[in-house]
């Protein structure tokens, strides 16, 4: 479209304006226009169409968007590269175009323009190309560091660093330990494939014994069957400890046996011996084994992890007295936390302290948390929720709308592309001061971006809130869907917050998408059960859709376990063949109790979250169908 042609356009759009609209939102109107225009000729190459756009752009706040867009496609115009990033330093685009540029002149071996504008980085190609630039103009002793460092990471580096480590591999600087120090750090990292490259740099005996590392590090249980490890003494304890490592996560059990069947025979360091010991323990703990009580209570050393699953492998074999001696165990803080709190009253209760229990119960039923939800309910109290929302001048949340960083987040949302704005946004409150995150918090809940809104008052650290950090967007939606599945709406909240806290556009490195973070393969199957038209992976992103898919998944999980709120959550979250392995054996289980003893932390939190936000949004909503008596039934072996 020529830019004559454009003008037509947008001054026909300006006539179709309400006519309450304003000049200024006609400006903005025009201004949006010939931006998506400009956009257009980029992507078709028009040169004179895009320049002639965006001369007319130059104040609007996504100019410096508009030309990232163009010279991230022309990465050899180096004079307007320097140009935009002087002009625009501090914008978040300048930040994107850098480290581009910076790879391009590396390509071109530009050594002497790299370093001028190298100033580090966490890019694995752009530190491969510091280091030969350092190498090409002299800086050996910085080269042959940064060489160290890439080497010794444990990582598989990009094919750039391929000359940095000739150089290094050449040089005086490079010793044959560190074919080893690489070698172990690659299987610290679960880089097998690293450390068995790394092997042809080893002959004669060096050879055999990394191929014993390997060969444990794929078959640990070999350990038990076979004797050629033991014939070098030399390495044969590290291999017993390495194998062992590996073994427990596949059969902490056996791992265990042969650990203590062996060990009196290995000299291992006494720290190795106690962290090995410390793995075991929660290995065994995290697989509800009834020996992991006792193991944990003999360890030396502890840290959090092994004092926190102490406790929940006493919960987990309900041995009150047990209980209540390894909270005794947790240090000062950890003793504070609601949690174990709430753990403390149970345990008195069970021990015939109900006096004491209750004046916890009692005190701990104040907080708005899940445990003080569940407190709450242990002494009949209604669950505390104190609502105190934030007060922000009017003046703070203008002064703040001002700023050209938050100016570009509010065009993107006013061109609906939420996740550029979300980005955008980020950003922007990363260079806040602190005392204004509270006033960026109350303009994203003002611009209806909720999800902007959660995560801006979570980083200021104001929790009171609840009409900004639980918003009710989406209610004709979320109501539809909660009546056509047979389930409370609160319940729906409960899941899109703590799934997506309400960013439509979520998508998760597993591949999760939308408002209930919907698996495309969940997807297409619940579009053949409903007989409905599957578009794309990407039709997830559309909140109705979700929303829909969303609670009809949880409602079939809700069926596919009886009923049962906190087992359905877990299900949602970690899948329902991992839960149908949690269940427990035997009896039945409190599923309080059950919940603690959830193997996966996000797992874990998640089922707690999922319960809280519901029980919150349920008073939200002013309803008082769901009780928590309910929803934490006993669970039922498996």
């Amino acid at each position: 479209m020529s830019f004559i042609l454009h003008l037509v356009l947008a001054a026909t759009i300006g006539s179709l304006l309400p006519a309450a609209a304003t000049a200024g939102e006609a400006d903005q109107a025009d201004s949006r226009q010939r931006f998506v225009q400009a956009e257009q000729a980029i992507a078709a190459n028009r040169e004179a169409d895009y320049r002639q756009l965006a001369a007319t752009l130059k104040t609007y706040p996504l100019y410096p968007y508009l030309q990232y867009q163009w010279l991230k496609g022309r990465l050899s115009a180096d004079s307007e590269i320097r140009q935009f990033l002087a002009d625009h330093a501090t914008s978040r685009y300048a930040g994107l175009l850098k480290p581009k540029w910076l790879a391009y002149l590396g390509e071109q071996q530009r050594w002497q323009d790299f370093l001028r504008y190298y100033q580090g980085s966490d890019d694995g190609v752009l530190q491969c190309y510091a280091g030969l630039a350092y190498l090409e103009t002299g800086q050996t002793p910085e080269a042959f560091s940064l060489a160290r460092t890439l080497w010794l990471s444990g990582k598989s580096q990009p094919n750039t660093c391929d000359g940095l480590f000739a150089a290094y591999q050449a040089s005086p600087y490079f010793t044959p330990e560190l074919v080893w120090q690489r070698f172990h750090a690659a299987l610290k990292r679960g880089n097998a494939a690293l450390a068995e490259y790394l092997t042809r740099y080893l002959t004669g005996s060096e050879l055999e014994v990394a191929g014993l590392w390997l060969k444990l590090y794929r078959q640990p249980e070999t350990i038990q069957t076979e004797t050629d490890w033991r014939q070098h003494p030399a390495q044969a304890a590290d291999l017993f400890g390495h194998a062992v490592e590996r073994w427990l996560e596949r059969d902490a059990v056996a791992a265990a046996q042969f650990w203590d069947q062996e060990k009196p025979r290995q000299t291992l360091a006494p720290e190795r011996t106690a962290d090995i010991e410390k793995q075991l323990a929660l290995a065994l703990a995290l697989k509800h084994d009834a020996q992991a009580y006792q193991r944990l209570s003999r360890l030396a050393a502890d840290d959090e992890s092994s004092r926190e699953w102490r406790v929940r492998a006493a919960l987990n074999i309900q041995d009150w007295s047990g209980v209540l001696a390894a909270i005794d165990r947790l240090n000062g803080e950890e003793k504070t936390r609601d949690k174990w709190r709430y753990w403390q009253a149970r345990a008195l209760a069970a021990t015939g302290q109900g006096a004491a229990a209750a004046s916890e119960f009692a005190e701990l039923a104040k907080n708005r948390s899940f445990y003080g939800f569940l407190a709450a309910a242990k002494s009949g109290q209604a669950i505390a929720l104190a609502h105190r929302p934030l007060q922000v001048a009017e003046t703070e949340l203008q002064a703040l709308s001002d700023r050209a960083d938050f100016q570009a987040a509010s065009e993107l949302l006013g061109l609906k592309r939420p996740a550029e704005a979300r980005r955008q946004w980020q950003f922007a409150v990363a260079r806040l001061e602190h005392s204004l995150l509270p006033a960026a918090a109350k303009l994203a809940q003002r611009w209806r971006a909720p999800a902007l809104a959660i995560a801006t008052v979570a980083k200021a650290n104001h929790w009171d809130d609840l009409e900004l950090r639980f918003p009710l967007e989406y209610s004709r939606e979320i109501g539809q869907n909660a009546a056509e599945r047979q389930l409370d709406p609160a319940i729906i909240y409960g899941l899109v917050r703590q799934e997506s806290a309400f960013d439509s556009q979520a998508d998760s490195p597993a591949g999760a998408k939308g408002l209930m973070q919907v698996m495309p393969q969940t997807g297409r199957q619940i579009a053949a059960d409903l007989r409905d038209r599957w578009g794309d992976d990407a039709s997830l992103f559309q909140p109705d859709l979700n929303l829909k898919y969303g609670a009809f998944y949880f409602k079939k999980l809700l069926g596919q376990f009886n009923g049962h709120y906190a087992l359905a959550a877990a299900a949602y979250n970690a899948g329902a063949s991992k839960i149908k392995r949690w269940l427990p054996s035997g009896r039945s289980q409190p599923a309080d109790i059950w919940i603690e003893n959830i193997p996966y932390k996000e797992t874990r939190g998640y089922v707690a979250s999922v319960l809280m936000y519901s029980l919150i949004y349920q008073q939200r909503l002013q309803r008082n169908s769901l009780k928590l008596d309910e929803l934490l039934r006993d669970v039922m072996p498996g």
